[in-house]
């Protein structure tokens, strides 16, 4: 904890920025009397807080290489798909956050394509929350998601309802979950797949050994 707490507030300084309190007043509850120094807190939960692009920069840099979170709430940030993109790049490479929620942001084309690069390189979130975004809006973008998850081995539940998907984004998924072997849930409610997003989806279960519970 007190790691993540120098390492924010050091890059602060060095880049000229003022430090968010609501990112200091999380970090410093988990070093608050009665907690443990060896029981650190796991969750860093900063939802519904609007993060400045600049906040998103250092966190980025910051969760690179910190180990003291497995959970991250980034829920109702306002983010936008720059900031996101920031935050997402600093997970790529981070080896202890297990579970991410990003419920809605306005992730559009570059937090699709950035999740697709975390996806694709980070071996170790099992769990992604990205309800109410749009990553949907552009096909080019999603099929990168797409990529990203048919090459990840970690994941085994992502929730993409309210995502604006297409019939053609449900197909991609498809031809995705034919080559994944970790997903187990997926729910894509409330998105527009329409019947031809369904059949794509369909004809994918006989090839997919993991998946147990799929809602669209």
């Amino acid at each position: 904890m007190t790691d993540f707490k120098s390492t924010y507030m050091r890059l602060c300084q060095e880049h000229h920025i003022e430090a968010q309190t609501c990112v200091v007043t999380q970090v410093r509850a988990g070093t608050s009397p009665g907690k443990s120094q060896k029981s650190p807190l796991s969750c860093l939960d900063l939802s519904t807080n609007s993060l400045s692009l600049d906040t998103c920069a250092i966190l980025g840099q910051v969760l690179v290489q910190d180990k003291t979170f497995s959970d991250m709430k980034l829920a109702d940030c306002m983010l936008s798909d720059d900031g996101g993109k920031l935050l997402v790049n600093g997970l790529c490479g981070n080896t202890s956050v297990k579970k991410l929620d990003m419920k809605g942001n306005n992730l559009r084309s570059g937090g699709a394509e950035a999740l697709g690069r975390l996806l694709r390189q980070n071996h170790v979130i099992t769990y992604i929350c990205l309800e109410w975004n749009a990553l949907g809006m552009w096909d080019t973008s999603f099929t990168v998601f797409a990529e990203g998850l048919a090459c990840n081995n970690s994941l085994k539940h992502l929730d993409l309802r309210n995502n604006q998907i297409t019939h053609d984004g449900a197909a991609e998924l498809a031809a995705a979950l034919k080559r994944n072997n970790t997903l187990e849930s997926l729910d894509m409610r409330w998105n527009n797949v329409g019947i031809l997003g369904g059949r794509a989806l369909l004809s994918m279960l006989p090839h997919n050994k993991t998946l147990r519970l799929m809602d669209v």
